[in-house]
């Protein structure tokens, strides 16, 4: 009788110390993913797709809850992660209801250099290496076997096919080269569709991580630096005085003051007449992406002008806001400024 209290003592002291010593998984109930090192939480299909499509070293973090944006001219529920941009299209077939960003194209533009200009690869074979012809470029290596091994799950099978990759990374749009991230590490660099991949030797000879794009896309633009003039007297304290000057628009009132609810007109300039315009609000300080309730069309008018009215409710935090527009064929953008004081 004491041997056998002895092996049920012993069965349950390992029990223990098996639930008390196995690392901790994110929380997670019924398709809600929570993370002890970020605020916000995956919940729904979004929570689904994330799991089932490579997780933390694919998405990264989610950096905002879900939120209704408008997107290509229909508002979606959208959210943001470290390293792309999640959007729910309900009218299609999974596993496409669920699309990404094109984030590494979005910024490549940004930055000046369109992939289009991008030098090409000198060959189209070469030993480790995969050519492809659509926008002529090689991806080799630790990249390609990177590549490989995740993607979008479409047959249910073991290992990922060349379409289910493509369909998560997309395309290459550069050759391999060295680069400084924004993380301030000098790597070798390939830029996709929809994702940036980096090869850290530092971590390993054939470590490969992919870039922040979703921070670097959605991080406020900086206000644009004011000629030096010089030291004026001393004035009252103005809150609103911080404000930068709107690029290529106008907004008013861009300083709000009390607690009551207030509309806000905001105009763009210089767009493409007749092409769709994207708006997105950030708060400068933290980068957060902002959804607010707004009126108005996503068509630039006959003069290249466009402009909506936007709510700004009472609960809205203090602090200073940009609302960008930017034009989806054309890339141009106009950036607005307002202030709740």
């Amino acid at each position: 009788m004491r041997s056998r209290w002895l092996r049920l003592f012993t069965v349950v002291v390992v029990a223990f110390l098996l639930v008390t010593l196995l690392p901790a998984a994110p929380a997670q109930a019924q398709n809600r993913i929570c993370f002890n090192e970020v605020p916000d939480c995956i919940e729904g299909r979004f929570a689904e797709y994330w799991q089932q499509n490579g997780g933390l070293p694919v998405f990264g973090f989610p950096i905002t809850p879900a939120f209704q944006q408008e997107v290509e001219g229909k508002v979606r529920l959208v959210q943001i992660f470290e390293r792309n941009r999640f959007e729910l299209h309900p009218e299609n077939a999974r596993p496409y209801d669920v699309l990404l960003g094109r984030l590494g194209d979005e910024l490549l533009q940004r930055r000046g250099t369109p992939w289009q200009n991008e030098p090409k690869a000198p060959t189209t074979q070469q030993a480790g290496c995969r050519y492809f012809a659509q926008t002529q470029h090689l991806v080799c290596d630790a990249f390609l076997r990177y590549w490989q091994s995740y993607g979008l799950e479409f047959d249910g099978r073991r290992g990922f096919s060349e379409a289910e990759s493509l369909a998560l990374f997309g395309l290459p749009l550069t050759e391999a080269r060295v680069e400084t991230n924004s993380s301030g590490d000098t790597v070798l660099t390939q830029w996709f569709e929809r994702a940036r991949f980096e090869l850290h030797t530092n971590l390993g000879p054939d470590v490969v991580l992919l870039g922040l794009l979703g921070r670097e896309a959605f991080a406020p633009q900086p206000a644009p630096q004011p000629t030096p003039q010089p030291t004026p007297p001393p004035a009252p304290a103005d809150p609103c005085a911080d404000i930068p000057p709107p690029i290529n628009g106008e907004i008013e009132p861009k300083c709000i003051q009390g607690d009551g609810d207030v509309e806000v007109v905001a105009i763009g300039f210089g767009f493409t007449p007749g092409e769709r315009v994207g708006t997105y609000v950030t708060q400068v300080a933290t980068g957060a992406v902002i959804g607010l309730d707004t009126r108005g069309g996503d068509i630039a008018n006959e003069n290249g002008v466009y402009g909506i009215v936007l709510l700004v409710r009472s609960r809205l935090p203090k602090g200073l806001y940009a609302i960008t527009f930017e034009g989806v064929q054309s890339g141009h953008k106009a950036i607005l400024y307002f202030k709740r004081v």
